[in-house]
């Protein structure tokens, strides 16, 4: 019997070549996948974000109602404090004096977030201003939302004239307490309609008028321009998230602190940022960068900063939660902060944050009250006053001794 051997033929010659092929698709896309990834970290998306075509119009204000917001708030007032912030050999000085920044990233205890503006009273922040100078602190960091600020964005910067008022009596309470102020603009931004990176004009308006409202006033320590602005371009959330390329959020830096520094010559400025913190370095007078790892990887990121910049740089946030955290853990953590901000000769440091926050006063309605978690427990005091063992810690450090009896 003879045995008849099957030919392959040409289809059985392409079978598992077309395998091999589908196999090499497969790997080419991950790569490329890969590069994408890279490639939007380093750079963020490829294209520029603009304002949208079919974004919501703008308010828009009559002229009389131009005037009658404009003429609803006085002229600011500067308080008293001498001697606007300076640099030398990489700290703050003050009237020739250094001027080792100790503070706290601040919100009202029971006024935090969106609320801050709004509804604040002054004389509770006033009590809480004379806790901060009993402790020692010289500086807080407080944040600017320009949607409450404002009316009509169509029509400029017309100022809410009791939001500004608020304002007025929040830095005139901190001169009295010999604190100075880091105040932050561009707090939570439109990011969708008319994002900020676009630079779209009502928001330069904004910006020119708190700048130029409060020029005169040195106990402004300094203007921060944008919070943790790399969130926006991937830094927190990944490459594959971001926002927006990375240089149009610098290219809006550049353009900002220009505008700011044309506006205004006599107070510093600086960008707190999350992990990219070298890369305002170029547009700023101070590198800021927020940190919320333990000391070990503080040091190796000052190290890191230091090498790309010869900026002086300060620790602007950093904090420990007590919930889950005990309270001397914390505690711990940030007296081993501190001391390695020390040792490596920063500008200084602020903690995130002051007081711990009611459930209650943190939740917008109707979901009230807000759901129990860490954000409400970063403060070094609770929400009553009282001090964690940390703020006995800066108090034990920096704070002024009771008088003898």
């Amino acid at each position: 019997m003879v045995s008849i051997v099957p030919q392959r033929g040409f289809r059985g010659f392409l079978v598992p070549r077309r395998l091999v092929f589908i196999l090499l698709l497969i790997l080419l896309g991950v790569l490329l996948g890969i590069l994408g990834m890279v490639f939007r970290f380093t750079h963020g998306p490829i294209l520029y974000i603009s304002v949208r075509g079919d974004a919501p119009p703008l308010a828009v204000c009559t002229d009389a109602e131009v005037q009658t917001a404009l003429a609803a708030l006085p002229p600011y007032q500067p308080s008293d404090t001498a001697g606007f912030a300076r640099l030398q050999d990489g700290h703050f000085t003050v009237n020739g004096e250094r001027f080792p920044v100790r503070g706290v990233n601040y919100f009202p205890v029971y006024y935090p977030w969106r609320r801050f503006l709004t509804e604040s009273d002054l004389d509770a922040i006033d009590a809480e201003f004379a806790l901060f100078q009993a402790a020692g602190l010289n500086t807080i960091r407080t944040f600017l939302w320009y949607q409450p600020m404002f009316s009509c964005p169509g029509s400029g910067a017309l100022p809410v004239a009791d939001v500004f008022t608020r304002l007025d009596g929040l830095i005139h309470a901190a001169a009295a307490h010999d604190l100075r102020i880091i105040l932050t603009l561009n707090d939570t931004p439109d990011l969708v309609d008319h994002p900020l990176y676009a630079n779209p004009a009502h928001t330069q308006a904004q910006t020119a008028f708190i700048v130029e409202r409060y020029r005169d006033e040195a106990a402004i320590l300094m203007w921060d321009v944008r919070n943790e602005g790399d969130i926006d371009y991937g830094t927190r959330d990944g490459a594959i998230l971001a926002k927006f390329p990375r240089q149009q959020v610098l290219d809006w830096v550049g353009a900002v602190t220009e505008q700011v520094r044309r506006l205004d010559s006599n107070h510093l400025i600086t960008a707190g940022w999350l992990t990219d913190a070298a890369a305002p370095a170029p547009y700023v007078d101070v590198v800021s960068f927020h940190h919320w790892w333990d000391a070990d990887d503080l040091r190796q990121r000052i190290d890191e900063i230091r090498a790309a910049s010869d900026r002086p740089v300060l620790l602007e946030e950093f904090g420990y939660p007590t919930f889950p955290l005990p309270e001397v853990d914390q505690a711990a953590q940030i007296r081993a902060i501190i001391e390695t901000a020390v040792a490596a000769d920063l500008a200084g440091w602020l903690i995130w944050t002051a007081f711990d926050f009611p459930l209650d006063a943190t939740c917008l309605s109707p979901a009230c009250p807000d759901v129990e978690n860490r954000e409400h427990h970063f403060g070094i005091w609770h929400s009553d006053y009282t001090p964690k063992p940390a703020a006995a810690v800066v108090t034990e450090w920096f704070g002024t001794p009771e008088p003898s009896q």
